[in-house]
C-alpha cells in the first residue's frame, strides 16, 4: 500500500510540475475581423505588444487592391504611426492584364508585422 501512496506522490508531483510551466506560457489568441470601409475579412494574432501575424482572406481579384492599402493602414494604426516593418509569408497575388484562364485559387495575404521601438 505504501508503494502506491509514492507512486500517487510522485504522479501527483510531476502534474503539478507540467501544469505550473503550461499556466504561465503565453498563449497567442487570433480574433477574426471584418473591416467595413474595405469590405475585409482577416485574422489577427498579437504575439506581443509588437509583433501582430495577419492574415487577409482572399476573395476576387480586384479586391487585391484594397487588401494591400487596408494592410498599410492597419499596420500604421496597430503600430500607433510609429515606424513598423511588413514581412510577407503568402499570398501575393501576380497581376495579369488580359488572363486567359480562369484564376486559380489564391492563397490568404499572410504577413508578420513588427512595430519599431523609438
Amino acid at each position: 500500500m505504501q508503494g502506491l501512496n509514492i507512486s500517487l506522490v510522485i504522479g501527483g508531483a510531476l502534474l503539478v510540475c507540467a501544469s505550473v510551466g503550461t499556466a504561465f506560457a503565453k498563449q497567442a489568441k487570433t480574433e477574426k475581423l471584418y473591416d467595413f470601409d474595405n469590405k475585409v475579412h482577416y485574422y489577427q494574432t498579437k504575439l506581443d505588444d509588437n509583433n501582430y501575424k495577419i492574415e487577409i482572406q482572399s476573395d476576387d481579384y480586384k479586391h487585391f487592391a484594397n487588401q494591400s492599402v487596408f494592410l498599410l493602414r492597419h499596420a500604421n494604426r496597430l503600430c500607433l504611426n510609429k515606424i513598423f516593418m511588413l514581412k510577407v509569408l503568402d499570398g501575393v497575388q501576380e497581376y495579369e492584364s488580359m488572363p486567359t484562364n480562369p484564376r486559380a485559387y489564391q492563397p490568404a495575404l499572410s504577413v508578420l508585422l513588427q512595430c519599431e521601438d523609438e
